[in-house]
């Protein structure tokens, strides 16, 4: 079997969230949306959004342990995953618009939004817009306020019209090389489980081979890049009103998610607290899974 057939085959949940898998059709959008469903529907709700390029197994090591007392949603989002890509302009508001679409298509009132990355923009954008939906914030190493811009070269590669589109397409070739663009966001990548490393390389790859993923991983990066831009001038203010209980937590040693950023949320949002998570980067729920649950279940009862 060629490396096209191998990558080009469905993605398969990880093992441990498979029978939580499901499609939800949401009729607004005239899309399907794959998302992980576990726990009583009739606890409290928290939604979990992942980041740019990734799924909802990014949350493998922290969904069970959480739907013990809460009933818990992770979702693909749309044009990631296993959900609909459809061919079309990746908006923020298009994004924001399709979680709030599914949370009422799973008939959840008020939630907690965790979001890792892109995912933690996008709870933060929510929060702002849609205070009355939600109950709490969880940003993992991603957030709204910008007050230090990322300065990251593969990001400001992938912003290049045709060059990003050329080395993302390039990593066809080279299922190794693919694995290795992994590197820059997490503390110690070969320091993961066999079983998580041997999961990522096939998922990454199968992302790479994705001419659909491919697609929406572009529209949504630059689209998002003008947005968050844009939206800074009267952030500060609109924050300074929230009053959603907040959560920062931030990989110790991530590059891309700046302390400044971090620290500033706390310094203009009145219910907001801040967490770093040793060794770990841009992804501590995956890295480092136990101290992250530690700190996360902590605020949880604290705001219950």
């Amino acid at each position: 079997m060629t490396i096209e057939n191998v990558y080009l085959q469905t993605m398969q949940p990880w093992p441990g969230l498979k029978k939580f898998g499901r499609s939800v059709s949401i009729v607004k959008d005239n899309l399907s949306i794959y998302c992980f469903d576990s726990g009583n529907t009739d606890k409290n709700g928290i939604v979990l959004i992942h980041g740019l390029g990734d799924e909802a197994d990014t949350w493998r090591h922290v969904f069970l342990p959480l739907s013990e007392n809460f009933h818990v949603v992770a979702l693909d989002l749309p044009g990631f995953g296993r959900s609909d890509k459809p061919n079309m302009h990746y908006t923020p508001n298009f994004l924001m618009e399709t979680i709030i679409h599914l949370i009422d298509q799973l008939e959840m009132k008020r939630v907690i939004l965790m979001g890792n990355s892109l995912g933690g923009i996008l709870s933060h954008a929510l929060a702002v817009k849609y205070p009355e939906r939600i109950n709490g914030l969880i940003l993992v190493d991603g957030a709204l306020l910008q007050l230090k811009p990322v300065r990251d070269m593969n990001f400001a590669l992938m912003r290049i019209p045709l060059l990003g589109e050329w080395f993302y397409t390039h990593l066809r070739k080279d299922p190794d090389a693919a694995f290795n663009s992994l590197r820059p966001v997490y503390h110690n990548l070969d320091g993961l489980a066999s079983s998580d490393r041997e999961f990522l390389y096939t998922r990454v790859n199968q992302r790479v081979w994705s001419d659909g993923q491919r697609r929406a991983y572009f529209s949504t990066l630059r689209k998002f890049s003008t947005w968050i831009r844009d939206y800074q001038a009267n952030l500060p203010g609109q924050l300074a009103a929230l009053q959603t209980p907040t959560l920062v937590i931030r990989g110790e040693s991530d590059n891309l998610f700046p302390e400044e950023n971090a620290r500033g949320i706390l310094n203009v949002q009145p219910q907001a607290s801040y967490h770093t998570i040793k060794g770990a980067k841009h992804l501590p729920h995956q890295e480092q899974p136990t101290n992250f649950l530690s700190v996360v279940t902590h605020w949880l009862n604290e705001i219950h």
